[in-house]
C-alpha cells in the first residue's frame, strides 16, 4: 500500500485529463451543462461506451463532495484500466460522471459555491444546476447498477451503503471481504452515520426506503426512485494516502462488477 499519485487540484485541469483518457479509452464525452467554479466555466461531463446488442447499464459517479478526491481520481485510473481492457466491463453499457461538484473540488469543500450539499438535492424542486443537469439526463433511460464513489472524513476504515433486492444477493459482504484480504482497514462499528451497520455494510433491501428529504435526497435514493434495482455507495477513509484510497475504490468496484456479471 502507499505510494505517490498525482493529485489534480483544479476542476478544469482534472476534466482536461479525463477527456484525454476517455478519448484514448474509446468513450464518448457529452457535456450536460456548465457551471461557474473558481477555475472558470466548467462542464459537467458524462462519459459513455455502448456495446452491441442488449446489455446491463452501469452508472458510476464521483466528485459530488469536493473534499472527497479519491472518487474522481479513481475515475482516472479506471479509464486507464479500460484502455488496458477490463474484460468484465465489456459486458456492460458504461456511463461515468467523473466530477459533479466542480466548485467543491476547487475549494476542497463538501458543499457547492452556495453552501448547498449537492448530495441532498436530488428530487428537489429547485436543485443546483449541476444536479438539475444530472436529473434531466438520468430520467432518459434505465440504469441496472449504480455505484457512487465517496469518502468520509470521520471513518477509520472503508464502509459502504447498499440498496439490494434482498439480503442474500447483497454484494457488500464480498466487497468487504476483498478489501480486508488486501489489507485495507474496515469500519467495523455497529452504527455508522446514525444507521445500523454490520462489518462495514449499511444494507437496505427492496423493502420500503426512507421518505425523501423535503429539500431533496442523496443520489443513491434518487436512483432507487427511478427504478435502479441495485445501488452502492463506497466510503473510503481520507486518513490514508490518496493512492491507497483510489486502490480501495477500484477494488470495491471490480468486486461488484465481477459479482454482477456472474
Amino acid at each position: 500500500m502507499g505510494g505517490g499519485m498525482k493529485e489534480f487540484l483544479t476542476s478544469l485541469d482534472f476534466l482536461a485529463e479525463v477527456e484525454r483518457r476517455a478519448a484514448t479509452a474509446g468513450l464518448r464525452t457529452r457535456i450536460l451543462g456548465h457551471v461557474t467554479a473558481d477555475s472558470g466555466r466548467v462542464p459537467i461531463l458524462s462519459l459513455s461506451r455502448k456495446i452491441p446488442g442488449a446489455a446491463p447499464r452501469i452508472l458510476i459517479s464521483a466528485g459530488i463532495h469536493g473534499d472527497e478526491p479519491a472518487g474522481p481520481h479513481a475515475v482516472l485510473t479506471l479509464l486507464n484500466e479500460l484502455m488496458a481492457g477490463w474484460d468484465a466491463l465489456r459486458k456492460f453499457h458504461i456511463e461515468i460522471v467523473p466530477l459533479i461538484n466542480p466548485t467543491g473540488f476547487d475549494r476542497r469543500q463538501r458543499h457547492d459555491g452556495n453552501g448547498v450539499d449537492p448530495n441532498r438535492s436530488f428530487g428537489s424542486p429547485a436543485p443546483p444546476p449541476e444536479i438539475r443537469y444530472l436529473m434531466d439526463d438520468y430520467r432518459r433511460r434505465s440504469i441496472d447498477l449504480f455505484v457512487d464513489l465517496h469518502e468520509d472524513v470521520d471513518t477509520p476504515g472503508f464502509y459502504l451503503y447498499e440498496l439490494s433486492p434482498d439480503i442474500s444477493a447483497a454484494f457488500g459482504p464480498h466487497v468487504i471481504a476483498a478489501l480486508r484480504a488486501a489489507g485495507y482497514p474496515i469500519n467495523e462499528a455497529p452504527v455508522i452515520e446514525g444507521m445500523s451497520a454490520s462489518d462495514g455494510l449499511i444494507l437496505r433491501t427492496s423493502r420500503s426506503i426512507p421518505r425523501f428529504f423535503r429539500q431533496g435526497s442523496p443520489q443513491g435514493l434518487y436512483m432507487k426512485r427511478l427504478g435502479t434495482r441495485r445501488t452502492l455507495t463506497f466510503e473510503s477513509p481520507p486518513r490514508l494516502p490518496l493512492a491507497d484510497r483510489v486502490a480501495m475504490q477500484l477494488l470495491a468496484l471490480r468486486t461488484v462488477v465481477d459479482r454482477f456479471t456472474r
